[in-house]
């Protein structure tokens, strides 16, 4: 089995297990935000690879949507919603403000995006082609590795937005089903739109400041959003508790590590670049092991979190 196909498949084991979680704890409000994201994930990348011509995706999947040249994998939509609630899961630990909460989710998501991107252009070929650009390790301000530095700050843009207008949202407390799923597609386009804005925009900068803008941009956002968030947990140190009390959550963040840094040791990567290693490490490690940890929340402070988020 290739390296594609075996993500594809521990992509849809791992995407069962969550919307498992979800339907026996019966968190509705992340199924919600599920749909947003995963409608979102579809749009933008079906949009993208038809419109803009930046790349393509192999043809080595198992299960595909859209006309060739234009084809993309379908786990990737379900991926999309997953790992923005997954995401969501650990930033609302820190119970900090609506827009940070939205930031620091999109946080979790892109740094593990500096780790999977850098394997996937590679692996079996790669998931996907950057059309005209070669693939090597430099870093500058045009590309990290040869990941062009907008498709991080693309991220920065995307899940954020869901989780901002789905906690906007939330305050309504909607008991309609019906009225819930409407919104979910609605809160799943108007991020395709904010995105599709904020991209343009940076796509556009980037035209006049020779690609320094989206460098630029995302290493300042994402150097904010890393001390703040070291900060929060220094703050709350004495509170920090560990246990595994979201299995699913772990499973989803450790699974998706693992396999980038089995890929990128595959490659040879992991030993030609020690800092980048580091890095890895850093950031592997310190997802999964916040995936184990609650800030002095008791089982009773759990049970009305939980009840909360049924309603």
């Amino acid at each position: 089995m290739n390296w594609i196909n075996a993500f594809e498949i521990i992509c849809y084991i791992i995407v069962s297990i969550f919307l498992l979680d979800v339907i026996k704890k019966k968190t509705w409000k992340e199924l919600y935000m599920f749909i947003s994201a995963a409608i979102a994930g579809f749009s933008l990348e079906l949009l993208v690879v038809r419109l803009t011509d930046i790349y393509h995706y192999s043809k080595l999947y198992y299960i595909m949507i859209g006309l060739e040249p234009y084809q993309f994998p379908f786990f990737g939509g379900l991926m999309w919603g997953a790992v923005a609630v997954c995401a969501y899961r650990l930033a609302k630990k820190f119970k900090l403000s609506p827009i940070m909460t939205a930031l620091l989710s999109g946080f979790f998501v892109v740094s593990m995006d500096l780790l999977l991107d850098v394997a996937a252009i590679r692996l079996s070929g790669g998931f996907w082609v950057w059309d005209g650009r070669p693939i090597n390790l430099v870093i500058d301000h045009h590309t990290f590795m040869s990941v062009i530095w907008v498709n991080f700050l693309g991220y920065m843009f995307e899940t954020p937005s869901i989780i901002y207008y789905s906690q906007k949202y939330w305050h309504r407390n909607e008991k309609s089903i019906s009225k819930n799923v409407i919104a979910a597609i609605v809160i799943g386009l108007i991020s395709v739109a904010t995105v599709g804005v904020l991209s343009f925009i940076s796509l556009k900068l980037n035209d006049v400041m020779d690609e320094w803008f989206s460098f630029i941009a995302f290493v300042v956002l994402w150097l904010y959003i890393f001390i703040r968030l070291i900060r929060e947990i220094v703050l709350r140190r004495k509170e920090v508790k560990i246990k595994l009390d979201d299995a699913a959550l772990t499973i989803f963040w450790f699974a998706l590590y693992l396999y980038c840094l089995a890929g990128l040791a595959h490659l040879g990567i992991l030993s030609a670049k020690p800092i980048y290693t580091a890095l890895c490490a850093l950031l592997s490690f310190g997802t999964v092991l916040l995936t184990l940890i609650t800030f002095g929340t008791d089982d009773e402070d759990l049970s009305k979190e939980l009840q909360d988020e049924e309603k």
